[in-house]
């Protein structure tokens, strides 16, 4: 089987045999501590990509990141003796962060280059070999002070890496990165083939007739998101009142996210147990924005398929996507007849040999059939070459 990966994606798989755990702390008032830790990593940062910038000014070249390093840690020692708040690992992390950007933005896998970035947007610090001491059940000890954390199952393999990150309401979350994770059994193979077509108004049509509907958190919270954006607009910039005003703006957002990742994943993965092998379309996501706009990002195919990837991989399942230049809605799958198909015709009738089927089950069966080729030793009705792009996603639980 053919593998065509983006720089992202082998990144990815040199991860994917480390599992992490995400929890979330307790208290309000000991969170100080790491909400200044995040804040002055911010200033790191900043630094770090001014010191860049002005190296190439000079000097016409980039600057190595091992000086890089060695420089900042005589910042920490002479300049900036609050920096030492934060370990020299985690400055460390932070560099490497840096390049590994400036890598993507030349690999033309990100848009722009990495720049400064305000405090309040700066997001985690990352904690290596040392700075934290697991204490127990629900317990650690992060750069010298103890913190509770919701610990909702049980940490296992070695800890490699701990990431402390705040989200815009600013709660403190606590990603274990682990090595040697036991894998779960393969699921239990059912025989089952399906081919899945993405919609506006039904999510997913299978090959099999069944019609899967997703729901629209935005949609069903856009009157609250609009108040509280309209409260926001209305304070004083620097104020409190906005402050707090932003802070329910992100509420809304992150409910919206919950509700959307919950139903995303528990469906995923009722379809990778039900079917051994799952076809799916390539979608070109920022042409269908352009389309029909906010409800395309509401109903997040591009997620959903990063669910199903990582799941079917976990399980033991096959997942491929077809090419995204493949006539699938335009083909009919009993005899290859091609016609043009408005979008506004939603029953396909062959003008070949009079098949009349819904269009979203006809291009069904041409995805699994698309999928199917590139399957060695499957059956297919078509000898037709499409191209496969298989990832393997690390997924924070």
């Amino acid at each position: 089987m053919s593998i065509l990966l983006t720089h992202q994606q082998e990144s990815a798989i040199d991860t994917a045999l480390r599992q992490s755990f995400k929890f979330k702390v307790f208290g309000c008032k000991r969170l100080k501590h790491l909400h200044s830790t995040i804040d002055i990593s911010s200033q790191i940062w900043n630094h770090s990509v001014a010191l860049k910038n002005r190296y190439f000014k000079l000097f016409g070249k980039g600057l190595p990141k091992a000086k890089l390093q060695a420089h900042l840690a005589k910042l920490r020692k002479r300049r900036f003796p609050h920096w030492q708040a934060v370990g020299s690992q985690s400055v460390q992390a932070i560099t490497d962060r840096l390049y590994l950007a400036w890598e993507a933005f030349f690999k033309k896998d990100i848009k722009r280059p990495p720049t400064f970035c305000k405090r309040r947007k700066y997001r985690s610090f990352t904690l290596k070999q040392a700075g934290y001491k697991i204490l127990g059940q629900g317990r650690i000890k992060i750069l010298g002070k103890a913190y509770r954390f919701n610990q909702s199952r049980a940490i296992t393999g070695l800890v490699k890496t701990l990431n402390v990150r705040r989200d815009p309401l600013k709660d403190i979350y606590l990603t274990f990165s682990c090595e040697g994770v036991p894998q779960p059994e393969p699921a239990p193979k059912t025989g089952q083939s399906a081919g899945a077509d993405f919609g506006l108004k039904d999510f997913l049509t299978l090959s099999t007739g069944e019609k899967i509907a997703a729901p629209l958190p935005l949609k069903a919270e856009l009157r609250h998101l609009r108040k509280a954006q309209r409260v926001l607009s209305r304070k004083q910039k620097g104020s409190k009142a906005r402050v707090r005003a932003a802070k329910d703006v992100a509420r809304v957002h992150k409910k919206v996210v919950n509700v959307r990742n919950d139903w995303q994943w528990k469906q995923a993965h009722l379809l990778v147990l039900m079917f051994d092998f799952l076809a799916f379309e390539t979608l070109n996501i920022k042409a269908m924005h352009q389309l029909w706009g906010r409800k395309v990002g509401d109903l997040g195919f591009a997620d959903f398929l990063l669910k199903a990837q990582w799941l079917a991989q976990k399980l033991g399942k096959d997942l491929v996507k077809i090419d995204q230049w493949a006539p699938t809605t335009k083909t009919c799958h009993l005899c290859g007849h091609v016609q043009d198909m408005p979008l506004k015709v939603r029953v396909f009738v062959c003008g070949g040999c009079g098949n009349v089927e819904c269009r979203d089950v006809n291009a069904g069966h041409n995805i699994l059939e698309a999928g199917r080729r590139l399957r060695p030793g499957d059956a297919s009705k078509t000898t037709s070459v499409a191209s496969v792009a298989i990832t393997a996603e690390s997924h924070v639980l």
